[in-house]
């Protein structure tokens, strides 16, 4: 997790920061099997294998899964009148992959890495829940595939990585009315990148190391729709440089310098800078400080300038500074530890690019920028851990006050002015309860959603709901058995536990209680 401004060591664009993703290779010799079946309400059915095989110096891993449900569950309706308790229609989906990974390790400390990924989908969309018109059929499709290789070269002095990955993915979108026999709308979306990567790390001393990354890369949409005839086709070839000082002057401190500079279109941007520092703040006490500052940019994506219904061909980039600081803490008494951390974070955005309902009241989306946004917010959270007799207790969670506003309207009528943005709730948070005893474990999770507003002005009309807040409750029993070279793992989960009549996005409905049965099995 890297908060704020130190997300830039990954690339600008994550303005609230970044979580970062590594896939590492078990180097374990010998066969691995790791197979997961689900079966859940609403004929909700999952399956998952991994094949895994190793030697010293190579690892192979295939993923194979699948999952489908009909969706169709009960709600109460509030988007027609009079209210009733409906079932959802039309929501079905179905999911497949592959996923292909081979390793190989050098004598001389080299690793390369080849990986290949498939994934198809086919959902059916359902009608929104205010909708009282003619049926209609309307579904969404998509392929996508990832190939990527990889290098990384360890010395005592350098290191080297270098990736370069290509990306394609086909969409199909169709919507129509077969009562009157008419298409309303049948799109392709193609779109395909190639990412080039290299970083290299110098250990100037064991206190010292500077980085330096350049990276290239090329996009390409187009997008076609066959009853209007409009369409379009777009590429983008892009890149970037950064320079990284990591420092470590004493025991007790460290922090690091970068500074980045991209350029794509006919665009550059020459200097985007960041800092961080880390400070035990105490040697006796384990609290530690981290504070981190820097500017950030985010361009607009070639979807959100060009897609089909929405897009919106005159946006401007993201521009701004953020800035956070955190105290952290961990303390152990016995066989207790308590952790917890403490986040005050600020961000400053000029042209805040933003989804929501389109001015004219059509029934997508388009993309638009808000012209000046202040974000400003706390985050804390805990972990506590705590051994009694032989059973092991463990909680923890998060709460985040987030006050995200339009500070600067276009104009001073403008009824945004000063308003929190559409479906950022100010309150959010989650907290859980487990327990261990032996081989079964019993967990509790609760989840807090505040109150989000779906228009700018924050007002409520017959059209734009302000969505309530709501908590989730789910609770999940599960047993492990071990066997020779096998393990046997039962999970049992009972979600939405108080049944919670709930949206997360306007006039579309989320179900109530539902049940989940899973089977694991390990060989190793």
């Amino acid at each position: 997790l890297l908060h704020g401004s130190s997300s830039m060591i990954n690339g600008t664009g994550a303005l609230g920061g970044s979580v970062n993703m590594i896939n590492n290779p078990d180097w374990s010799p010998g066969m691995k099997v790791n197979a997961l079946f689900e079966r859940g309400s609403f004929s909700t059915g999952k399956g998952y294998l991994k094949l895994s095989f190793g030697r010293d110096r190579i690892n192979l891993n295939t993923r194979i899964f699948h999952e489908s449900s009909q969706n169709n569950f009960t709600f109460y309706n509030s988007g027609i009148i009079p209210n009733r308790k409906d079932t959802l229609e039309n929501a079905d989906y179905s999911k497949s992959g592959l996923l292909q990974e081979i390793y190989y390790k050098s004598r001389n400390d080299n690793i390369l890495a080849l990986r290949f990924w498939y994934q198809d989908n086919r959902r059916n969309l359902p009608r929104l829940m205010s909708y009282e018109g003619s049926e209609r059929k309307e579904y969404l499709n998509d392929e996508q595939f990832r190939g990527q290789f990889e290098w990384k070269k360890y010395s005592d002095k350098l290191n080297y990585h270098f990736f370069t990955g290509l990306s394609t993915g086909e969409m199909d979108y169709f919507r129509a009315t077969p009562e009157f026999d008419f298409i309303n709308e049948d799109s392709e979306s193609r779109e395909s990148s190639i990412v080039n990567y290299l970083k290299i790390n110098k250990a100037i001393d064991e206190n010292y190391h500077i980085s330096a990354v350049v990276n290239g890369n090329y996009h390409k949409v187009s997008v076609s729709e066959k009853v209007s005839g409009n369409g379009y086709r777009k590429d983008r070839l892009e890149g970037g440089l950064m320079m990284n000082l990591q420092l470590r002057p004493s025991d007790r401190l460290k922090g690091f310098t970068l500074f980045r500079s991209e350029f794509y279109d006919q665009t550059v941007v020459c200097f985007i800078p960041a800092v961080g520092i880390e400070w035990q703040m105490n040697r006796s006490l384990p609290l530690t400080m981290l504070v981190n500052a820097g500017r950030n940019y985010n361009k607009p994506a070639l979807n959100d300038l060009y897609w089909l219904p929405g897009g919106n061909p005159d946006l401007l980039p993201e521009e701004g500074y953020s800035g956070d600081i955190t105290l952290s803490g961990e303390f152990k008494r016995g066989k207790s530890v308590f952790k917890n951390e403490v986040t005050a974070f600020i961000s400053k955005i000029d042209n805040w690019i933003i989804w929501q309902p389109a001015l004219s009241g059509a029934y997508y989306q388009e993309a638009g920028n808000v012209k000046n946004v202040l974000s400003k917010g706390v985050e804390y959270q805990f972990s506590t851990a705590l051994e009694l007799n032989k059973i092991s207790f463990k909680s923890g969670g998060n709460y985040a006050y987030t006050h995200t506003a339009n500070v600067n309207a276009v104009s001073p009528a403008d009824k945004s002015r000063g308003k929190q943005l559409v479906y950022i709730p100010k309150h959010k948070g989650n907290i859980f309860l487990s327990t261990v005893w032996r081989k079964y474990t019993l967990r509790y999770d609760m989840n807090l959603t505040g109150r989000r507003y779906t228009s700018s002005s924050n007002q409520e009309s017959d059209f734009e709901k302000v969505l309530s807040p709501f908590i989730l409750g789910k609770i999940t029993f599960d047993s492990q058995t071990d066997w020779n070279r096998f393990r046997l793992n039962i999970k049992i989960t009972a979600d939405n536990l108080f049944n919670t009549d709930y949206q997360n996005i306007l006039w579309r409905p989320m179900p109530g209680r539902f049940y989940n049965l899973s089977l694991g099995i390990k060989y190793n």
